[in-house]
Parts: C-alpha cells; sequence; structure tokens
C-alpha cells in the first residue's frame, strides 16, 4: 500500500478547475502554513452545492465576490454542506447562506461546537474549567490570554447560519446529484462529515485524511469526548477500510489515492508521540515540561500554544485510560509518571 498523490492541476488561491465526479475545486485562502483550503463544488439535484466555505476574513471574501461572478452563484448555488466547525470550514457559512439565500447543513454534533465556540472558549463553564486546571495542571483562561486566543473563533466565523435538518451517518445527501454518503467522525472535531461516493471512488475526507500533516486532535474544557485520540484513531481505522483505489479529495494539500497508506502513516505518528511521551514520563513531568518535549518552544507561539497544550493532553488522556500514566498531585502540583 502507498500514497499517490494526483498529477493534478491545482487552482490558483480563489480560483476553479475541474476534476473527477463534475466537482469543481476551489482553493481559498488561509493564514499561517496552511495557505489554503481545498472548498468543492458539487452537482445538486438542480443547480450546485458547495462543500465547506473558508474563513471570514478580508482575502476570503475578496476571493468569493471574484467565484460569485466566475461561478454564477446567484442563479447556480442551491445549498451549502459543512463538514466540520472550524473556522477554515464554516467561518463564511452564514455570510454566503445570506448572500445567495440557500440552507446550510452539517452533523448536530458539529453545529453544537460551533453554538460553543461562538459563545466563547471560556462558555464550558467555570466547573469545567476548575475540574480542567486540577486534573491536567493547565489554566485554560491564562494560557487563552497568554496566546492572546481569546475570542478568535468569533471573529473568524460570520455568525450562525439558520438551523436545517442535521447530516446524519450513512446518509444519503439528498442536496447532491450523485449518490455521496455521509459518514461522521470525531476526535479532531466533533460530528466531522466525510462524504463518500462508493461507485466513483470519490472522498471528500475534510481533516479527518490529509496527504501531508496530521490533523490537530485535542483535549479542551467541556469537550465532547473524554478519550479525543482514541476517537481519532478509531475514524482512521473506518477511513482506511475503503478500497486503495479511492481518490481522497483532502481541506488541505493535494488529492491523492490510498486512504489505507495515508492512514497507517498517520496513527505511526500518533504511536511515535505516545512513545515518546512515556519515556520522557520516566521520571514525572509536568504538563508544561511534555508540552515543550513534545513540540518544542519554538511551537509555542500564539494560537498553536493553545494546540500544542489541546494535542499533549489528548495523548496523555490516551495513555492514563489504558494504564500507561500516572497522575500524581492535582493543580499546579499536577507530574505524570509512566505507570
Amino acid at each position: 500500500m502507498s500514497v499517490e498523490p494526483l498529477p493534478w492541476e491545482a487552482p490558483a488561491v480563489g480560483a476553479a478547475v475541474d476534476i473527477a465526479g463534475d466537482l469543481r475545486w476551489i482553493r481559498l485562502p488561509v493564514p499561517g502554513p496552511l495557505q489554503h483550503i481545498n472548498v468543492w463544488l458539487a452537482p445538486g439535484r438542480r443547480r450546485r452545492v458547495l462543500i465547506d466555505t473558508g474563513m471570514n476574513q478580508p482575502e476570503t471574501h475578496a476571493a468569493w465576490d471574484a467565484l460569485a461572478l466566475s461561478e454564477r452563484l446567484g442563479e447556480e448555488l442551491e445549498a451549502i454542506l459543512v463538514t466540520h466547525h472550524h473556522p477554515d470550514h464554516f467561518g463564511m457559512a452564514a455570510n454566503l447562506a445570506a448572500r445567495f439565500d440557500v440552507p446550510v447543513r452539517m452533523s448536530g454534533p458539529a453545529r453544537a461546537a460551533a453554538q460553543l465556540a461562538t459563545a466563547g472558549a471560556l462558555a464550558a463553564g467555570a466547573e469545567a474549567l476548575a475540574e480542567y486546571r486540577d486534573t491536567w495542571g493547565v489554566d485554560f483562561e491564562v494560557l487563552l490570554t497568554r496566546a492572546r486566543a481569546a475570542g478568535v473563533y468569533d471573529r473568524l466565523v460570520s455568525g450562525m447560519p439558520a438551523p436545517t435538518s442535521f447530516i446524519s451517518e450513512g446518509e444519503r445527501i439528498a442536496e447532491l446529484r450523485d449518490p455521496w454518503h455521509a459518514s461522521l467522525h470525531h476526535g479532531h472535531a466533533e460530528g466531522h462529515v466525510c462524504l463518500y461516493w462508493r461507485q466513483s471512488n470519490l472522498l471528500i475526507s475534510g481533516d479527518q485524511l490529509l496527504p501531508a500533516i496530521s490533523s490537530n486532535v485535542s483535549l479542551y474544557p467541556g469537550a465532547g469526548s473524554e478519550d479525543p485520540l482514541a476517537d481519532f484513531l478509531h475514524s482512521l481505522e473506518r477511513l482506511a477500510g475503503l478500497p486503495d483505489t479511492t481518490v481522497v479529495l483532502p481541506a488541505h494539500g493535494r488529492p491523492f489515492r490510498g486512504p489505507a497508506a495515508r492512514a497507517a502513516q498517520l496513527r505511526a505518528g500518533h504511536e511515535l508521540r505516545l512513545r515518546t511521551l512515556r519515556d520522557f514520563a520516566a521520571q514525572p513531568r509536568g504538563t508544561a515540561e511534555i508540552v515543550g518535549a513534545l513540540f518544542g518552544a519554538r511551537n509555542l507561539e500564539g494560537w498553536n500554544s493553545v494546540l500544542a497544550y489541546g494535542e499533549t493532553l489528548a495523548h496523555i488522556r490516551y495513555l492514563q485510560l489504558r494504564g500507561g500514566l500516572t497522575r500524581l498531585g492535582a493543580g499546579a502540583e499536577v507530574r505524570w509518571l509512566r505507570a
């Protein structure tokens, strides 16, 4: 098994090209090292359906202004589907829904996560924040302040679109002309939707299966799952069961073949991180020490520090639940020791 990048010509940022299955591949700008997100225009029952929307920022607004003309969205767009609630996928959903008078569909868990995030990262409540601090040795409110991350989500989304029927596990998406079926995944984001068209061997994978990077898997206060890494690894197992000939259309990077091979690479990466964590915890270590050992100080600026802490705790939790790591103390005195 191997991962096979496809030699398709990628669109310029803010433009679209034709690819398999009568899809239009669109790239939108994203700040930072990601640089872009891939979104897709698919044939609908009557017109066309947009899958994911980009981040609410001036550059994305400008891109959609151009695409509205080139893709005739005022006449052609009939619905929007969102894979999950993260701003680069969901951020323009409310804006585009209002602009083109179309409905937005996502899964129930994804909408709930968006509502919680829009209410603010501290909306989990004082009790959940105190439990997080006592259990994991991380004051999340202080972490957000240091990272200058408070309110970031609310700025990067254009609001909450009107509620519609939720996308459900196994659903044949009625808005789409072709037989795309939904699967719901967890770990990276609650209720992340992937879309699979078996007859054409096409998978729209969102962030669940990326060709060059691993999606962030984090444990945060008030999170929907107590074991997000296990959820993500289970998702990889599910996607690895697709045929090797499946063409994966990811949210970042280039389309590729070989879902099982890529899933195996991602799993190996997490297993390496778990081994590194266990080896480092041969003597008692504080949470901040472990974050530094896994990610290095150079990767702990701004929002990256929040992601690094969240991902470290997801790996700590995974080992703790399986007897590989023991917690000593509470709050500021929390230390982790290999069991």
